[in-house]
């Protein structure tokens, strides 16, 4: 059988995002992709450097094909892992993913092949497809983009979504996704700048039926709400209490408010067999607060942490987003959930054509009021070019991209020129307002933002640039932006940050979460319940 290579890379240059610096977890579609290539009966070896993996490039110079996964803040170290393949070896290189399926065309300077969205059955085909020595009809293979012997790009159609999502994954198919000892635990935390903890990530169901207009999720997992046997979930549960030493775990599923009846199942058998010690973090839909039979199992569990799309606390932008939610639910949502021992995460998107910086400022204000246990205050994305190619429709129009330095794709980066006010003004605003929520927030813990050095300058890089495109009021200049050729958008934007800057974000975390007596409430439950809380294995 053929040799096969998974790489999941991390980007070290700079601070882009928070979760890595915290937590060693990755992809669960890595971790699913593995699974289902081994499960084929294929030699396959996975190097996640989101969950403290180093690439061992002997590895690769012996491996036929090599596939990477990756989100779009670590496009830059996939392209560049991707030319020393290119240049050095005979591996054939599959690019997939979340980035990949949203820009395939860019992907394709630096790979073979593109599986766009769900991937393992794709996988399969494809491997088949170049297995075969009589290569049969590549434009059959839904799902893959690639250069025909024209050198042109072709995007085959998308694939349907397989229903049978039943199999089982390994989860201890990333070597270095467990617990592990203490000098290896304090070499990463050098390296890291801040001590991580693996968390256990795990998949009930997939998809989501919602329209938002700017989530990719009904492209990349479908509308169709399809779900596992709870049985096999509950088999990687059991894995995980063997393999990590944490009572905290995210579930990856998009939205837990679409199946009531599934979700009460699934929980009260996790309470039952797990007991209250066990910490989930769930992601639901605004609706969620309907469904009281759910809210009442999740309350029972010691810190359970419910993250909930708002998105935004006014209709316009509502509206403009498609969201089936209005500000009253929004008002009617957080009271229900604020009755229920939940922690509840809020997320908000700014950036739109209705903001402006007294809408951030109002925003923070109403989650403290409304004691939010935590915060995500993210700037709108989209990407480039990709109702153009893959016809779907975009949040922000090509001409109002700011680059194309794909790194600062990820929530936390303003990258588009927004209507009433500058893209410094609202990153600036964004950024004031998470320390705004920490100052005032006692009850929460303080949050940890090892991107504020990276946040600093590039605020000072949108000062520069934006001045030709705005007002002296601070109003987008609209025919300037069209004056613009998008293709020659920058790709690299050359803003460095010392690794002395994250050790001091790191103290700072530290220190003020000394006085917070959530913080210490949280640490002494993931200190004490470092067995597993399963009375099963107990």
């Amino acid at each position: 059988m053929p040799k096969i290579a998974i790489i999941s890379p991390r980007e070290y240059g700079i601070p882009l995002e928070t979760t890595s610096f915290r937590i060693r977890m990755p992809i669960y579609g890595v971790i699913s992709l593995a699974s289902f290539l081994r499960s084929e009966g294929h030699v396959v070896k996975v190097f996640c450097e989101l969950s403290g993996a180093k690439v061992d490039w002997k590895d690769i110079a012996n491996a036929d094909y090599v596939f990477f996964s990756f989100l779009s803040f670590c496009a830059h170290r996939a392209y560049e892992m991707a030319t020393r393949i290119k240049n050095n070896y005979k591996a054939i290189v599959v690019m997939g993913g979340s980035h990949p399926s949203v820009m395939p065309e860019d992907c394709l300077r630096f790979c073979d092949y593109v599986i766009r969205n769900e991937g393992e059955k794709v996988a399969k085909e494809l491997l088949d497809y170049l297995a075969d020595e009589k290569r049969g009809d590549i434009s059959l293979i839904k799902g893959i983009s690639y250069r025909n012997k024209n050198n042109q790009v072709i995007h085959n159609p998308d694939q349907i979504f397989d229903q049978d999502i039943s199999s089982a994954v390994d989860m201890s198919i990333i070597p270095q996704y467990s617990s592990q000892r203490l000098w290896w635990n304090i070499r990463d935390t050098i390296a890291n700048g801040m001590p991580r903890v693996p968390m256990p990530v795990i998949q009930a169901s997939r998809g989501c039926n919602a329209h938002c207009k700017f989530c990719v999720v009904r492209y990349q997992l479908g509308i169709t709400h399809r779900k596992r046997p709870i049985d096999t979930v509950f088999q990687e549960i059991d894995q995980c209490f063997k393999l990590f030493k944490n009572p905290y775990f995210l579930f990856a599923d998009n939205d837990w408010s679409i199946d009531e009846d599934f979700a009460v199942e699934f929980f009260e058998r996790l309470l039952k067999e797990y007991k209250s010690k066990l910490r989930p973090y769930v992601f639901a839909r605004v609706q969620v607060f309907q469904n009281q039979r759910f809210l009442k199992i999740l309350e029972k569990f010691e810190h359970a942490t419910l993250g909930v799309g708002f998105e935004s606390l006014h209709n316009e932008n509502l509206q403009n987003f498609n969201k089936s939610q209005t500000i009253t639910d929004i008002n009617q949502a957080i009271a229900t959930i604020n009755r229920y021992k939940i922690h509840l995460n809020g997320l908000f998107i700014f950036g739109n054509d209705y903001d402006t910086p007294q809408t951030v400022r109002e925003t923070v204000d109403y989650c403290i009021k409304n004691g939010l246990f935590s915060v995500g205050l993210f700037s709108i994305y989209d990407f480039p070019g990709r109702q153009k190619v893959l016809r779907q429709p975009q949040m922000i129009q090509d001409h109002h991209f700011i680059h194309k330095d794909f790194r600062f794709y990820n929530l936390n980066f303003v990258v588009n020129y927004p209507k009433l006010m500058r893209p410094s003004v609202l990153q600036e605003c964004i950024m004031n307002g998470y320390k705004q929520f920490n100052d005032r927030s006692a009850n929460s813990m303080y949050q940890f933002l090892p991107t504020r050095p990276t946040l600093k300058r590039y605020i000072e890089y949108l000062q520069k640039i934006e001045k030709n495109y705005y007002t002296s009021e601070g109003l987008r200049i609209d025919h300037r932006l069209l004056e613009r050729d998008v293709n020659s958008l920058e790709e690299k934007i050359p803003i460095t940050c010392r690794r002395s800057e994250i050790y001091i974000e790191s103290g700072k975390f530290i220190i003020n979460n000394l006085f917070r007596r959530v913080s210490w409430r949280l640490l002494i439950g993931m200190l004490l319940h470092r067995e597993s809380p399963s009375s099963k294995l107990d």
